[in-house]
Protein backbone atom coordinates (compact mmCIF):
# COMPACT_ATOMS: atom_id res chain seq x y z
CA UNK A 1 0.00 0.00 0.00
CA UNK A 2 1.68 2.98 -1.51
CA UNK A 3 -1.19 5.85 -1.85
CA UNK A 4 -2.98 7.81 -0.03
CA UNK A 5 -6.37 8.88 -0.69
CA UNK A 6 -7.39 12.10 1.07
CA UNK A 7 -11.58 12.47 0.97
CA UNK A 8 -12.43 16.23 2.02
CA UNK A 9 -15.21 18.40 1.12
CA UNK A 10 -15.17 21.24 3.88
CA UNK A 11 -13.33 24.70 4.74
CA UNK A 12 -11.67 22.72 8.10
CA UNK A 13 -11.02 19.78 6.01
CA UNK A 14 -9.12 21.71 3.24
CA UNK A 15 -6.92 23.49 6.18
CA UNK A 16 -5.73 20.20 7.44
CA UNK A 17 -5.28 18.37 4.00
CA UNK A 18 -3.08 21.69 3.31
CA UNK A 19 -0.93 20.92 5.95
CA UNK A 20 -0.45 16.98 5.73
CA UNK A 21 0.05 17.15 2.21
CA UNK A 22 3.09 18.59 2.26
CA UNK A 23 4.56 16.78 5.10
CA UNK A 24 4.03 13.48 3.14
CA UNK A 25 5.78 15.26 0.08
CA UNK A 26 8.68 14.38 2.43
CA UNK A 27 8.06 10.90 1.52
CA UNK A 28 9.04 9.76 -2.04
CA UNK A 29 7.59 6.72 -1.55
CA UNK A 30 3.80 7.90 -0.55
CA UNK A 31 1.43 8.82 -3.52
CA UNK A 32 -1.09 11.29 -2.92
CA UNK A 33 -4.77 11.71 -4.33
CA UNK A 34 -7.13 14.05 -3.28
CA UNK A 35 -10.85 13.50 -3.63
CA UNK A 36 -13.29 16.49 -3.32
CA UNK A 37 -16.92 15.22 -2.77
CA UNK A 38 -18.13 18.85 -3.29
CA UNK A 39 -20.11 18.93 0.19
CA UNK A 40 -18.62 22.83 0.04
CA UNK A 41 -18.88 23.41 -3.35
CA UNK A 42 -19.69 27.31 -3.66
CA UNK A 43 -16.32 29.03 -4.82
CA UNK A 44 -15.73 31.36 -1.33
CA UNK A 45 -16.32 28.27 0.33
CA UNK A 46 -14.05 25.54 -1.52
CA UNK A 47 -12.21 26.67 -4.45
CA UNK A 48 -10.83 29.99 -2.69
CA UNK A 49 -8.96 27.56 -0.15
CA UNK A 50 -7.40 25.19 -2.67
CA UNK A 51 -5.78 28.39 -4.10
CA UNK A 52 -5.10 30.38 -1.25
CA UNK A 53 -2.85 27.35 0.43
CA UNK A 54 -1.47 25.91 -2.15
CA UNK A 55 -3.54 23.02 -2.57
CA UNK A 56 -3.30 20.25 -5.96
CA UNK A 57 -6.72 20.89 -8.11
CA UNK A 58 -8.46 17.42 -6.66
CA UNK A 59 -8.30 14.70 -8.87
CA UNK A 60 -11.65 13.52 -8.52
CA UNK A 61 -14.47 16.07 -7.63
CA UNK A 62 -17.59 14.26 -7.26
CA UNK A 63 -19.73 18.13 -7.08
CA UNK A 64 -22.39 16.40 -4.85
CA UNK A 65 -24.60 19.05 -4.19
CA UNK A 66 -27.87 18.11 -2.48
CA UNK A 67 -28.92 20.18 1.35
CA UNK A 68 -30.45 16.55 2.47
CA UNK A 69 -27.56 15.00 4.36
CA UNK A 70 -28.92 11.77 4.26
CA UNK A 71 -29.02 11.94 0.42
CA UNK A 72 -25.75 13.48 0.39
CA UNK A 73 -24.53 10.71 1.97
CA UNK A 74 -25.74 8.26 -0.04
CA UNK A 75 -24.67 9.54 -3.21
CA UNK A 76 -21.38 10.59 -1.81
CA UNK A 77 -20.84 7.33 -0.39
CA UNK A 78 -21.88 5.42 -4.09
CA UNK A 79 -19.52 7.47 -5.99
CA UNK A 80 -16.66 6.80 -3.78
CA UNK A 81 -17.23 3.00 -3.70
CA UNK A 82 -17.42 2.91 -7.49
CA UNK A 83 -14.31 5.11 -7.33
CA UNK A 84 -12.31 2.72 -4.54
CA UNK A 85 -13.16 -0.67 -6.70
CA UNK A 86 -10.41 0.72 -8.90
CA UNK A 87 -7.72 1.55 -6.26
CA UNK A 88 -5.00 -0.57 -5.39
CA UNK A 89 -2.56 -0.52 -2.45
CA UNK A 90 -4.61 2.36 -0.99
CA UNK A 91 -5.49 3.65 2.23
CA UNK A 92 -8.66 5.83 2.83
CA UNK A 93 -7.44 9.29 5.05
CA UNK A 94 -10.53 10.92 6.58
CA UNK A 95 -10.84 14.16 8.52
CA UNK A 96 -12.88 15.12 11.55
CA UNK A 97 -16.79 14.24 11.66
CA UNK A 98 -18.50 15.22 8.44
CA UNK A 99 -21.03 13.66 6.12
CA UNK A 100 -18.22 13.56 3.76
CA UNK A 101 -16.38 11.35 6.20
CA UNK A 102 -18.98 8.90 7.29
CA UNK A 103 -19.56 8.42 3.56
CA UNK A 104 -15.76 7.39 2.93
CA UNK A 105 -16.00 5.16 6.44
CA UNK A 106 -18.34 3.05 4.63
CA UNK A 107 -16.74 2.72 1.23
CA UNK A 108 -13.55 2.30 2.11
CA UNK A 109 -14.65 -0.94 4.54
CA UNK A 110 -17.14 -1.82 1.70
CA UNK A 111 -14.10 -2.41 -0.63
CA UNK A 112 -11.86 -3.65 2.07
CA UNK A 113 -9.64 -0.62 1.90
CA UNK A 114 -7.45 0.80 5.29
CA UNK A 115 -9.55 3.45 7.05
CA UNK A 116 -7.64 6.16 8.29
CA UNK A 117 -9.58 8.67 10.80
CA UNK A 118 -7.95 11.91 11.85
CA UNK A 119 -9.38 13.39 14.66
CA UNK A 120 -11.05 10.38 16.70
CA UNK A 121 -11.98 10.27 19.81
CA UNK A 122 -13.93 13.51 19.97
CA UNK A 123 -17.37 12.93 22.34
CA UNK A 124 -20.39 15.19 23.09
CA UNK A 125 -22.68 12.15 24.49
CA UNK A 126 -24.76 13.83 22.48
CA UNK A 127 -26.38 11.36 19.98
CA UNK A 128 -28.70 13.83 18.32
CA UNK A 129 -26.30 15.73 17.19
CA UNK A 130 -24.94 14.23 13.45
CA UNK A 131 -21.04 14.96 13.95
CA UNK A 132 -21.55 12.78 17.13
CA UNK A 133 -22.87 9.62 15.16
CA UNK A 134 -20.52 10.47 12.00
CA UNK A 135 -17.38 10.07 14.48
CA UNK A 136 -18.35 7.06 16.51
CA UNK A 137 -18.97 4.67 13.31
CA UNK A 138 -15.92 6.09 11.50
CA UNK A 139 -13.19 5.71 14.88
CA UNK A 140 -14.86 2.23 15.03
CA UNK A 141 -14.26 1.08 11.46
CA UNK A 142 -11.10 3.11 11.21
CA UNK A 143 -8.12 0.85 10.97
CA UNK A 144 -5.83 3.49 12.33
CA UNK A 145 -7.03 6.52 14.48
CA UNK A 146 -5.42 9.53 14.90
CA UNK A 147 -6.41 11.87 18.22
CA UNK A 148 -5.78 15.52 18.92
CA UNK A 149 -5.66 15.89 22.00
CA UNK A 150 -5.10 13.40 25.69
CA UNK A 151 -8.68 13.74 26.49
CA UNK A 152 -9.61 11.80 22.69
CA UNK A 153 -7.13 9.63 22.83
CA UNK A 154 -8.36 8.81 26.65
CA UNK A 155 -11.60 8.21 25.26
CA UNK A 156 -10.52 5.98 22.91
CA UNK A 157 -8.59 3.67 25.05
CA UNK A 158 -11.94 3.34 27.49
CA UNK A 159 -13.92 2.22 24.45
CA UNK A 160 -11.46 -0.46 23.52
CA UNK A 161 -9.81 1.03 20.92
CA UNK A 162 -5.84 0.82 19.69
CA UNK A 163 -6.12 -3.16 21.39
CA UNK A 164 -6.26 -5.05 18.57
CA UNK A 165 -3.26 -5.84 16.19
CA UNK A 166 -4.54 -4.07 13.45
CA UNK A 167 -6.34 -1.28 14.88
CA UNK A 168 -4.04 1.23 15.60
CA UNK A 169 -4.02 4.07 17.87
CA UNK A 170 -1.69 7.60 18.39
CA UNK A 171 -2.18 10.48 20.12
CA UNK A 172 -0.25 13.18 17.05
CA UNK A 173 -1.63 16.70 17.99
CA UNK A 174 -4.01 18.95 15.71
CA UNK A 175 -3.31 19.38 12.48
CA UNK A 176 -5.32 22.74 13.00
CA UNK A 177 -2.62 23.91 15.39
CA UNK A 178 -0.09 23.23 12.48
CA UNK A 179 -2.06 25.05 10.16
CA UNK A 180 -2.45 27.98 12.40
CA UNK A 181 1.48 28.34 12.85
CA UNK A 182 2.67 27.80 9.64
CA UNK A 183 0.04 29.78 7.79
CA UNK A 184 0.63 33.70 8.06
CA UNK A 185 -2.70 35.82 8.50
CA UNK A 186 -3.51 37.99 5.71
CA UNK A 187 -1.87 41.70 5.61
CA UNK A 188 -5.21 43.50 4.60
CA UNK A 189 -7.22 44.86 7.63
CA UNK A 190 -10.54 43.15 7.22
CA UNK A 191 -12.39 45.50 9.52
CA UNK A 192 -11.76 49.08 10.55
CA UNK A 193 -13.18 49.08 14.39
CA UNK A 194 -10.48 48.57 17.12
CA UNK A 195 -11.95 46.62 18.89
CA UNK A 196 -14.82 44.08 18.49
CA UNK A 197 -16.81 40.76 18.74
CA UNK A 198 -15.87 37.77 16.12
CA UNK A 199 -19.21 35.59 15.66
CA UNK A 200 -19.38 32.35 13.79
CA UNK A 201 -22.52 31.13 13.65
CA UNK A 202 -23.43 27.57 11.40
CA UNK A 203 -24.37 24.74 13.61
CA UNK A 204 -27.58 22.64 12.11
CA UNK A 205 -29.04 22.82 15.82
CA UNK A 206 -28.32 26.38 15.63
CA UNK A 207 -29.60 27.16 11.98
CA UNK A 208 -32.62 24.85 11.16
CA UNK A 209 -34.08 25.80 14.69
CA UNK A 210 -35.78 29.39 14.08
CA UNK A 211 -36.01 29.43 18.02
CA UNK A 212 -32.56 29.25 18.18
CA UNK A 213 -31.07 31.21 16.03
CA UNK A 214 -33.98 33.99 16.60
CA UNK A 215 -32.30 33.78 20.00
CA UNK A 216 -28.66 34.38 18.67
CA UNK A 217 -29.36 36.96 16.75
CA UNK A 218 -31.15 39.06 19.02
CA UNK A 219 -28.34 38.09 21.69
CA UNK A 220 -25.56 39.70 19.23
CA UNK A 221 -27.44 42.63 18.63
CA UNK A 222 -27.97 43.64 21.95
CA UNK A 223 -24.08 42.92 22.22
CA UNK A 224 -23.58 44.72 19.23
CA UNK A 225 -24.98 48.52 21.18
CA UNK A 226 -21.63 47.54 23.39
CA UNK A 227 -19.22 46.34 21.13
CA UNK A 228 -19.11 46.01 17.40
CA UNK A 229 -20.02 42.52 16.40
CA UNK A 230 -18.79 40.93 12.93
CA UNK A 231 -19.85 37.79 11.08
CA UNK A 232 -18.87 35.77 8.29
CA UNK A 233 -21.56 34.34 7.31
CA UNK A 234 -22.05 30.81 6.01
CA UNK A 235 -24.13 30.42 3.12
CA UNK A 236 -26.70 28.32 5.01
CA UNK A 237 -26.76 30.34 7.95
CA UNK A 238 -27.65 33.47 4.85
CA UNK A 239 -30.32 31.31 3.85
CA UNK A 240 -31.96 30.56 6.72
CA UNK A 241 -31.68 34.37 8.25
CA UNK A 242 -33.33 35.52 5.31
CA UNK A 243 -35.85 32.29 5.65
CA UNK A 244 -36.78 33.28 8.73
CA UNK A 245 -36.96 37.11 8.35
CA UNK A 246 -34.15 37.97 10.81
CA UNK A 247 -33.39 41.47 11.09
CA UNK A 248 -29.31 42.17 11.37
CA UNK A 249 -27.99 44.94 13.02
CA UNK A 250 -24.62 43.70 13.56
CA UNK A 251 -21.87 43.59 10.54
CA UNK A 252 -21.84 40.97 8.17
CA UNK A 253 -19.52 39.87 5.99
CA UNK A 254 -18.77 37.25 3.13
CA UNK A 255 -17.05 34.05 3.99
CA UNK A 256 -13.67 34.75 4.07
CA UNK A 257 -10.39 32.62 2.94
CA UNK A 258 -8.14 31.06 6.09
CA UNK A 259 -5.49 34.12 6.08
CA UNK A 260 -8.42 36.34 5.81
CA UNK A 261 -10.15 34.69 9.01
CA UNK A 262 -7.17 34.14 10.38
CA UNK A 263 -6.76 38.44 10.08
CA UNK A 264 -10.03 38.88 11.72
CA UNK A 265 -10.32 36.77 14.47
CA UNK A 266 -6.36 37.86 15.77
CA UNK A 267 -7.80 41.29 16.34
CA UNK A 268 -10.87 40.44 17.96
CA UNK A 269 -11.39 41.57 21.60
CA UNK A 270 -13.62 38.06 22.45
CA UNK A 271 -14.96 35.17 19.96
CA UNK A 272 -18.09 33.81 19.86
CA UNK A 273 -18.89 30.69 17.79
CA UNK A 274 -20.71 27.68 17.65
CA UNK A 275 -17.56 26.00 15.48
CA UNK A 276 -15.23 23.29 16.83
CA UNK A 277 -12.61 24.70 14.35
CA UNK A 278 -13.19 28.21 15.58
CA UNK A 279 -13.13 27.77 18.99
CA UNK A 280 -9.51 26.07 18.74
CA UNK A 281 -8.52 29.05 16.80
CA UNK A 282 -9.29 31.07 19.40
CA UNK A 283 -7.28 29.15 21.73
CA UNK A 284 -4.53 29.21 19.41
CA UNK A 285 -4.90 32.84 19.26
CA UNK A 286 -5.46 33.26 23.42
CA UNK A 287 -8.95 34.87 22.85
CA UNK A 288 -11.36 34.31 25.33
CA UNK A 289 -14.55 33.15 23.48
CA UNK A 290 -18.21 32.00 24.08
CA UNK A 291 -19.18 28.64 22.82
CA UNK A 292 -22.77 28.29 21.71
CA UNK A 293 -23.65 24.53 22.33
CA UNK A 294 -25.17 22.14 24.21
CA UNK A 295 -22.04 19.90 24.51
CA UNK A 296 -19.57 21.41 23.27
CA UNK A 297 -16.61 19.28 21.09
CA UNK A 298 -13.23 20.57 23.01
CA UNK A 299 -14.45 20.78 27.13
CA UNK A 300 -10.73 20.80 27.61
CA UNK A 301 -10.92 24.32 26.65
CA UNK A 302 -13.33 25.17 28.82
CA UNK A 303 -11.94 23.57 31.72
CA UNK A 304 -8.60 25.74 31.25
CA UNK A 305 -10.95 28.57 31.62
CA UNK A 306 -10.44 29.60 28.38
CA UNK A 307 -13.65 29.68 27.38
CA UNK A 308 -17.27 29.44 28.55
CA UNK A 309 -20.55 27.19 27.05
CA UNK A 310 -23.83 28.78 26.47
CA UNK A 311 -27.08 27.26 25.12
CA UNK A 312 -29.01 29.33 22.31
CA UNK A 313 -31.07 31.39 24.64
CA UNK A 314 -30.75 35.02 24.68
CA UNK A 315 -30.17 35.99 27.99
CA UNK A 316 -27.95 33.10 28.47
CA UNK A 317 -25.50 34.13 25.85
CA UNK A 318 -25.33 37.72 27.02
CA UNK A 319 -25.01 36.88 30.23
CA UNK A 320 -22.35 34.30 29.91
CA UNK A 321 -20.82 36.79 27.48
CA UNK A 322 -20.39 39.22 30.11
CA UNK A 323 -18.79 37.16 32.68
CA UNK A 324 -15.85 36.38 29.81
CA UNK A 325 -13.57 39.44 30.94
CA UNK A 326 -13.90 37.74 34.87
CA UNK A 327 -12.34 34.75 33.00
CA UNK A 328 -8.71 33.55 34.24
CA UNK A 329 -7.45 31.37 31.58
CA UNK A 330 -4.43 29.08 31.21
CA UNK A 331 -3.10 29.22 27.40
CA UNK A 332 -0.22 27.80 28.57
CA UNK A 333 -1.19 24.14 28.83
CA UNK A 334 -0.85 21.99 25.15
CA UNK A 335 -3.81 20.82 24.56
CA UNK A 336 -3.87 20.49 21.11
CA UNK A 337 0.25 19.56 20.83
CA UNK A 338 2.55 21.42 19.86
CA UNK A 339 2.10 22.08 16.01
CA UNK A 340 4.09 18.73 14.64
CA UNK A 341 0.78 16.77 13.82
CA UNK A 342 1.45 16.32 10.39
CA UNK A 343 5.21 15.27 11.31
CA UNK A 344 3.74 12.43 13.10
CA UNK A 345 1.31 11.45 11.07
CA UNK A 346 4.11 11.07 8.71
CA UNK A 347 6.36 8.89 10.51
CA UNK A 348 3.65 6.52 11.49
CA UNK A 349 2.46 5.91 7.67
CA UNK A 350 6.13 5.67 6.59
CA UNK A 351 5.78 2.27 8.30
CA UNK A 352 2.27 1.56 8.72
CA UNK A 353 2.28 1.57 4.31
CA UNK A 354 5.49 -0.28 3.84
CA UNK A 355 3.68 -3.27 6.25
Amino acid sequence: MKTILHIVGNRPQFIKLAVLYNELLKDENIVQKIIHTGQHYSANMSDIFFSELQIPTPDVNFNIQNNSPHIFIGQAAESLHNYFLNQKNAGVFTYGDTNTTLAAAMAAKRCSLPLIHFEAGVRTTDNSMPEELNRIITDRLADVNYCCTENNFDTMKSEGHGMAIKNELLLTGDLMLDAFLKIAPAKTKIVDDPNYIVCTIHREANVINKDNLTNIINALNKIHTVSPVVMPLHPHTKKKLEEYGLTINFNLLQPLGYAEMKKLLSGAEYIITDSGGTSREAYFLQIKSLIIMDHPFWPEIINAKCSLQTVAESDDIIQNFNLLPNLQPDFTTKIFGVGNAAENIRKHLTVYLAQ
